[in-house]
Protein backbone atom coordinates (compact mmCIF):
# COMPACT_ATOMS: atom_id res chain seq x y z
CA UNK A 1 0.00 0.00 0.00
CA UNK A 2 1.46 3.33 -0.83
CA UNK A 3 0.47 7.10 -0.91
CA UNK A 4 2.08 9.06 -3.70
CA UNK A 5 3.49 12.50 -1.94
CA UNK A 6 4.40 16.21 -4.04
CA UNK A 7 7.92 17.13 -2.44
CA UNK A 8 8.80 20.44 -3.76
CA UNK A 9 8.31 19.28 -7.46
CA UNK A 10 9.30 15.59 -7.27
CA UNK A 11 6.90 13.16 -6.65
CA UNK A 12 7.58 10.40 -4.63
CA UNK A 13 5.83 7.10 -3.11
CA UNK A 14 5.66 6.19 0.34
CA UNK A 15 4.79 2.91 1.80
CA UNK A 16 1.59 2.76 4.80
CA UNK A 17 1.07 0.24 6.38
CA UNK A 18 -2.41 0.83 6.64
CA UNK A 19 -5.50 3.35 5.47
CA UNK A 20 -7.92 4.65 7.63
CA UNK A 21 -11.57 4.31 6.12
CA UNK A 22 -14.87 5.38 8.16
CA UNK A 23 -17.41 3.27 9.08
CA UNK A 24 -19.70 2.89 6.60
CA UNK A 25 -17.50 5.47 4.46
CA UNK A 26 -15.47 5.20 1.10
CA UNK A 27 -12.03 5.38 0.27
CA UNK A 28 -10.97 5.88 -3.46
CA UNK A 29 -7.44 4.19 -4.79
CA UNK A 30 -5.96 5.94 -7.88
CA UNK A 31 -3.45 7.25 -9.94
CA UNK A 32 -1.37 9.93 -7.53
CA UNK A 33 -2.84 8.92 -4.73
CA UNK A 34 -3.38 6.19 -2.67
CA UNK A 35 -2.64 3.14 -4.18
CA UNK A 36 -1.82 -0.77 -4.08
CA UNK A 37 1.34 -2.02 -5.60
CA UNK A 38 1.67 -5.37 -6.70
CA UNK A 39 4.94 -7.09 -6.02
CA UNK A 40 6.91 -10.25 -6.91
CA UNK A 41 3.70 -11.23 -9.62
CA UNK A 42 4.71 -14.40 -11.71
CA UNK A 43 4.19 -12.40 -14.85
CA UNK A 44 2.96 -8.99 -16.08
CA UNK A 45 -0.92 -7.98 -16.02
CA UNK A 46 -2.30 -7.86 -19.57
CA UNK A 47 -4.48 -5.21 -20.33
CA UNK A 48 -8.16 -6.62 -19.85
CA UNK A 49 -7.62 -9.05 -17.26
CA UNK A 50 -8.90 -9.55 -14.21
CA UNK A 51 -7.06 -9.32 -11.11
CA UNK A 52 -8.99 -11.41 -8.17
CA UNK A 53 -8.05 -10.21 -4.80
CA UNK A 54 -8.93 -10.25 -1.18
CA UNK A 55 -8.67 -7.43 1.33
CA UNK A 56 -8.25 -7.06 4.53
CA UNK A 57 -9.92 -5.07 6.81
CA UNK A 58 -9.26 -4.59 10.86
CA UNK A 59 -12.39 -4.51 12.06
CA UNK A 60 -14.51 -5.96 8.90
CA UNK A 61 -13.06 -9.13 8.07
CA UNK A 62 -11.94 -9.62 4.42
CA UNK A 63 -13.97 -8.76 1.30
CA UNK A 64 -13.37 -10.54 -2.25
CA UNK A 65 -12.95 -8.13 -4.96
CA UNK A 66 -11.42 -8.09 -9.05
CA UNK A 67 -9.67 -5.68 -10.60
CA UNK A 68 -9.53 -5.20 -14.12
CA UNK A 69 -6.71 -4.35 -15.89
CA UNK A 70 -6.53 -0.90 -17.48
CA UNK A 71 -4.57 1.54 -19.00
CA UNK A 72 -2.83 4.24 -16.60
CA UNK A 73 -4.05 6.69 -19.22
CA UNK A 74 -7.49 5.45 -19.22
CA UNK A 75 -7.77 5.82 -15.26
CA UNK A 76 -9.06 9.74 -14.98
CA UNK A 77 -11.20 10.97 -12.92
CA UNK A 78 -14.34 8.99 -14.25
CA UNK A 79 -12.24 5.48 -14.50
CA UNK A 80 -10.25 5.69 -11.48
CA UNK A 81 -12.49 4.67 -8.88
CA UNK A 82 -11.94 0.84 -8.16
Amino acid sequence: MHVTLKEGDVFRMREVKAYDIPARGSFELKPGGAHLMFVSIGAPFKEGEKIPVTLRFQRAGELKAEFQVGRLADAGPSHGKH
